[in-house]
């Protein structure tokens, strides 16, 4: 968060400067609009005053024109002597031509006029710091003759110049009132909001809700805003605690239940492995027996007879089979483990040999990564190679061409582990039951098995804190891919 002080960022700084900025901007509105006023009445008075000279001249000068007198004329125009603004003057003829001129010593002379429209008895204009009067000369009902004044204004610059003078002065005097006055009422204000602020940061960094910002005795509005934070906070301190009660309520209602759940689990895992483990004993002997009555009797039944006896034999040869999944699915959870270096490469090379030992009349293309080292339990890590590559010899036992690959790659900094396999496949969409028990995608008519193995590879795999997910579609083949950690990046053979 910003600090609460500083040259501009402070409340109390900003109203400082809003209140000169007022003060000033209105003091300069004023001064404008009053220099405004006296610049205009200032040239009404001038004009009006040019206007009463040109009449009492004119009056002066009809019998010089209608004389042709000029040396009266001149005279009469030397009277302007005693208007100090009146620099030049000059009076023309009825046909317009120069008849007798006035001009102030160190004045300008008076070049260029305007002829007064018809039916105007006079016209004025500015030019500069100049204003020429022009005005009819008529002696009864006939223009004999026109008078023209140049003036200055240059009083109307000095007194413009002292206006801003004292407006400057004026101005500065406020200004510093106003700070002043700022500075030492700016507290009323500023002080409840920067108690409020400062509260605020409080609750924010150091979470305690328990701090409350000051109340001002006044009832106004700011006094309103305090006490609404303080109550705010009051109400977020009560739902504090009450979710911490429910927190903590909750935290023991789940650790009871997980108690619960884990002692169950662990009664379920001891139960199953318990009758898993007690149905081998009975279930070899019923096959066995089977075994040598087809060998010693076999002869001696009829087909039907024999029929049902290799039926009795296939079935508790599936239910052994079954067994030996479920123990292994109960011993990848309840087995110690013990983290070694462990050769997959080697492993899965010596699964893919023994099956081809087994079924020498598959000619099955394998290829296996080399120097596949991981960290891990051996025992655990052996039930995982054994199934994905069981489970690829197994689906592509119908291919003319079987292709089963066991290598690795490289992704976001981590070895990710493969094996590949060109057999049936699977439907994508039901991707998400191929690890969970008894879950199979193809009929067992087809490839037999009992849903069990990848449930327990996926145990395996989550217990070492890796990752297992596929990737495969219907006659395309399927690939597994698994991560652990502590796996160190092979090289291809």
């Amino acid at each position: 968060m910003r600090p609460l002080s500083g040259r501009f960022n402070s409340i109390s700084a900003r109203l400082k400067l809003m209140n000169i900025f007022v003060s000033g901007i209105a003091l300069l509105l004023a001064f404008a609009s009053f220099l405004a006023y006296d610049m205009v009445a200032f040239q009404r008075d001038l004009v009006h005053t040019l206007h009463t000279e040109t009449q009492i001249i004119g009056a002066n000068m009809v019998s010089a024109l209608m004389f042709e007198d000029q040396e009266a004329a001149t005279t009469t125009l030397s009277a302007l002597r005693g208007s100090p603004e009146v620099i030049s003057a000059v009076v023309l003829d009825k046909n317009g031509d120069a008849f007798a001129k006035y001009v102030r010593p160190g004045g300008a002379d008076i070049l260029n006029v305007r002829s007064l429209q018809p039916g105007r008895p006079d016209v004025h204009w500015s030019k500069g710091n100049h204003l020429m009067y022009g005005s009819r000369i008529v002696f009864k009902g006939e223009q004999v003759g026109t008078i023209y004044i140049l003036a200055q204004t240059e009083a109307l610059s000095q007194r413009s110049f002292h206006y801003a003078l004292i407006a400057a002065l004026v101005l500065a005097f406020c200004m510093i009132v106003a700070l002043l006055l700022t500075s030492t009422f700016r507290n009323l204000l500023t002080e409840p909001l920067i108690g409020l602020a400062q509260t605020a940061q409080i609750v924010r960094v150091k979470k305690d809700y328990s701090v409350r910002a000051r109340v001002s005795g006044k009832a106004d509005e700011l006094a309103l805003l305090v006490r609404s934070f303080n109550e705010m906070l009051d109400d977020i301190q009560e739902r504090d605690k009450e979710l911490e009660q429910s927190r903590t309520a909750l935290e023991e209602r789940v650790q009871q239940r997980t108690a619960e759940l884990s002692a169950a689990n662990k009664e379920l895992e001891a139960f199953s492995y318990t009758v898993a483990h007690d149905l081998r004993g009975p279930l070899e002997i019923i096959g066995n027996l089977g075994f040598l009555l087809k060998e010693s009797h076999g002869n001696q039944l009829d087909a039907n007879a024999q029929h049902f006896l290799d039926e009795l034999i296939n079935t508790t040869r599936m239910m052994s089979s079954l067994i030996q999944d479920l123990l292994n699915l109960s011993r990848a959870s309840r087995t110690d483990f013990h983290r070694e270096i462990v050769n997959l490469s080697k492993m899965a090379s010596d699964i893919l040999e023994s099956r081809k030992e087994a079924e020498p009349e598959r000619q099955v293309q394998t290829k296996v990564v080399d120097g596949a080292i991981v960290l891990a339990d051996e025992g655990l890590l052996c039930v995982v190679m054994e199934n994905l590559l069981g489970n690829a010899w197994k689906y592509t036992s119908k291919q003319e061409s079987p292709r089963i690959e066991f290598g690795s790659t490289d992704s976001n900094n981590e070895t990710v582990f493969f094996v590949r396999d060109n057999g049936a496949g699977f439907d994508p969409a039901y991707a998400d039951r191929l690890f969970q028990p008894f879950q199979r995608l193809h009929v067992h008519s087809e490839f037999p098995g009992t849903g069990i193995g990848l449930a327990t590879v996926y145990r395996i795999i989550t217990r070492h804190g890796g990752r297992i997910w596929a990737q495969g579609s219907v006659g395309a083949g399927a690939t597994f891919f698994f991560t652990l950690p502590y796996a160190q990046n092979p090289t291809s053979r």
